[in-house]
Order: structure tokens, then sequence, then C-alpha cells
């Protein structure tokens, strides 16, 4: 069926929001490559820059709820356009030295960046969902998992680069923010603004025949949101699953540069073949997400057990074992990075396939809260650990120890997903008989 394809003009904006995700998330992993570095320059521990690194990514997900209950209810085209220049401004300004002259104003300006990152993410995923049918959201949100990964790795890359410069560090987020501007430029001319449902098979027929998914968010469908047992369960399980996505791309340069007295490079170098494992295992699951949950939808959340357990292997690996050889991390972190990927896309196509067009921006906001817990306190968390036990290698092992329980989270997952799409189904076949009824009338 014609609806189910991924169509050219589809695929050409869903590579603008790679492309905006890409910069956005470039900025947000430029600070943790930065943390002895800023220690020195506004003469504060490292542990304070844990904490700024949590109120920039706590700060943008508990505002994200605001963002995602507007993209279901107004313009999502032009919502994301004004979201992504909320971010890149401030990013922009903490290029310049007059407002990053002391630790204060860079802590605002990274707090207010991360408003902007924060209000992205359930505008994106309810783009998507309406982009692309079920048979290939995995597929595209995986396009922009990848451009978060991307964005992981050429961050510390570039405050690296901008390091050697005379500039200094400023420069990174110069470089970071600039590129957004035409992007979101040729975002707000070129993409469509793709009408509610229309990728629903149910309703695809009686929507391109002229009707018009009228329905709309009220603040009363929380309560609809919250009901529903898989939601709950992916919401929970980002909390602990998180917060090593933010535990360890803000310690882990740090850890291997002071524990086991790696180049600034080199221990970059481990968080950059971690990234590239995970953006590999990020395409390459979802392509094989899609194809499961056509077959069975229980089969994707038992996918992502299995994937999240065998991932924390070769991460535990990395953590304890002394470098002796550079080759064996390095093989180690892309295997843990590709391993411990299979939620990653898996999971907000699961949030897709489960909830209704009127009410997917708010359920992002909602994930992204949860998600954002874990990331957010992930740098503060290492920071306490740090401060508690002085060890960075028990601050690691907490970490990843975290991906276990999330683990066993996705389990309950495989017990509640079918009842809950075949919900979704019924309701959108009862909503096309109502639009073509009304139609015919």
């Amino acid at each position: 069926m014609s609806e189910q394809k991924m169509k050219r003009r589809d695929k050409i904006t869903l590579g603008l929001m790679v492309a905006m995700s890409f910069f956005l998330m470039c900025d947000l992993f430029i600070t943790p490559a930065l943390v002895t570095d800023l220690s020195i320059e506004y003469t504060v521990p490292k542990e304070a820059l844990g904490w700024v690194g949590s109120a920039f990514i706590l700060v943008g997900a508990f505002i994200s709820i605001y963002f995602g209950y507007m993209a279901d209810k107004i313009s999502r085209k032009h919502l994301l356009v004004a979201t992504v220049l909320i971010g890149e401004i401030p990013c922009l300004l903490t290029g310049i030295h007059f407002f990053t002259s002391t630790f204060t104003g860079f802590l605002v300006l990274r707090t207010l960046t991360g408003i902007g990152i924060g209000g992205v993410f359930p505008i994106t995923f309810s783009l998507v969902s309406d982009y692309f049918s079920d048979k290939h959201r995995a597929k595209a949100s995986a396009f922009i998992d990848i451009a978060w990964g991307l964005g992981a790795m050429v961050g510390p890359v570039l405050a690296g680069l901008a390091l050697e410069t005379n500039y200094g560090w400023r420069l990174a987020f110069i470089i970071a923010a600039v590129p957004n501007f035409p992007l979101a430029l040729l975002f707000a001319v070129y993409a469509t603004n793709p009408p509610r449902g229309g990728t629903e098979s149910a309703l695809a027929k009686v929507l391109n025949e002229g009707a018009e998914y009228v329905h709309r968010i009220k603040l009363s469908d929380f309560r609809i949101v919250f009901k529903n047992r898989t939601n709950l369960l992916l919401f929970l399980q980002g909390i602990p699953g998180c917060i090593p996505w933010g535990l360890l791309p803000f310690w882990i340069i740090t850890f291997f540069r002071e524990v086991e007295s790696l180049t600034h490079g080199n221990a970059t170098m481990v968080w950059e073949l971690f990234g590239i494992g995970s953006a590999i295992g990020a395409i390459s699951w979802a392509l094989l997400g899609d194809w499961l949950f056509k077959k069975d939808p229980r089969y994707l959340p038992l996918f992502c057990t299995i994937g999240v357990f065998l991932g924390t292997i070769p991460c535990f690996i990395v953590m304890n074992v002394a470098v002796t050889s550079l080759g064996f991390h390095f093989v180690m972190a892309i295997m843990g990075g590709i391993l411990i990927s299979v939620p990653a896309s898996n999971n907000k196509a699961m949030l897709m396939n489960i909830n209704r067009p009127e009410h997917r921006g708010s359920v992002f906001a909602v994930f992204n809260i949860t998600d954002s817990l874990g990331k957010g306190v992930g740098p503060a968390v290492g920071s306490i650990l740090l401060a508690v036990t002085g060890s960075y290698h028990f601050m690691m092992n907490f970490a990843i120890s975290s991906w276990l329980l999330c683990g066993l989270i996705f389990i309950g997952v495989i017990f509640t997903i079918t009842k809950d799409r075949d919900s979704l189904l019924q309701l959108m076949e009862k909503r096309a008989e109502a639009l073509t009824k009304s139609k015919t009338a």
C-alpha cells in the first residue's frame, strides 16, 4: 500500500531533522570533554561541573512537557523550527567570551540551551510518527538516534580541536551552533506539516480522500496516557536505563585520563568507538525491530531485554580491566555500544505504535522527562559517588549496573504490549468508520 512507503520528500525532511539533531547533540557533549579545562578556568571543582550537566538536561526535560503538549495542538513544523532556535542562540552565545567570562554566565547559557534541546525531543518523534507508518518508525527513529550518537562522538572531538586553537574551547560551541540556523530555515521552507493519523493503516484511506482527523489532546487525556501499562513501563525503564547515558559520557574521558593515564586523544577514542558501536547497533537493531514487531509485538521488548543484558558484559570489561592493550579496549567499547543500543530506537517505535496520534507529542514529552531524569542525574550522581567514595571505578560500575534494572523492566512490557497495541488498532478502526460516515453524510 502506498501509505506504507517511505516517500522521498519525507526522507529528505527526516534528513534535515537528523542534521539538526546532530548539531544539537554536538553541543550537549562538548562540556563533558572540557571538565578539566573548565575546572581550571573557573576555579571550581570538577564535581560542580557535573551539576551543570544535570541542570542542562533536567530543566530542558521538564520544560519539554509544554512543547509536547503544544505539539499535539498546533503546527509541529513551525514549533520545531522555533525550538531549534531557542536551543542554538544560547549555544552560540556560550562561544563568546563576554557572555561566559564567569561560571554563572556559563551555567545560565548551558541551562537555556538545554530548554531548546529538551523541547526538540517530543516534537521530533511526534512528526516521525506521522511521516512514517508502523512499518518504518523504528528505522526512522534510528536515524535520529544515530544523529545523537554521532553528536555524542563529534562533540568531544570539537572540544579537543578547539583547545588547540588560539580562540580556545569556546570555538567548539560556535561551530556546533552556526549550522543549525540555515538548516532550520531550510526545514521551514521545505518540510510539510503531516496530517495527524495519516500513517495509520485504518485511517489512511479516508484521510487521503479529504477527511480530517480532528482529535486534539485535552488535559484530561493525560489520564489515558498513564492508564496505558506499556507506557508506564517504558517511561519507568528510562530512569535507570539512561543514568549510564548521562554519567558515562560526562565522566568517561576524565576516568581514562586520570585513572588509566591515557592521553586525551586515546581517552576520547574509547568513547568515540562506543558511540560508533551505538550508531551501528541503532540502525541494525531498528531494521530487525520493525520486522519483529510485525511478526509479534511481544518479540520487540523481549529483544530489548536480551540486548541490554548482553551489552553490560563488554561495558563492565572496559571499565574494570586495566588498559594493557588499547586495541582490546577499543574492540570491547564497540561491542558494548552495539549490544546496549538495542532499545534505543525500538522503545520509541513501541510508544508510537501504542498511542493515539493526538497524544504522541505529550507521550514523548513524558518519556523525555523520565529518560532525562536518568541522563540528567547521571553527571550529578557521578559527582556524589566520586565525592563520597573517591573511586572512579565504583562510579562507572554503578552506572553500568543501572542497565540491568532497565532490562528487568523490559520483561514487563512483554506481557502488556499486545493488549495496548490491539486497543489502539480498534480505536483507529472506529474513528475511520466515523470519518467515513461523516464524509458520506
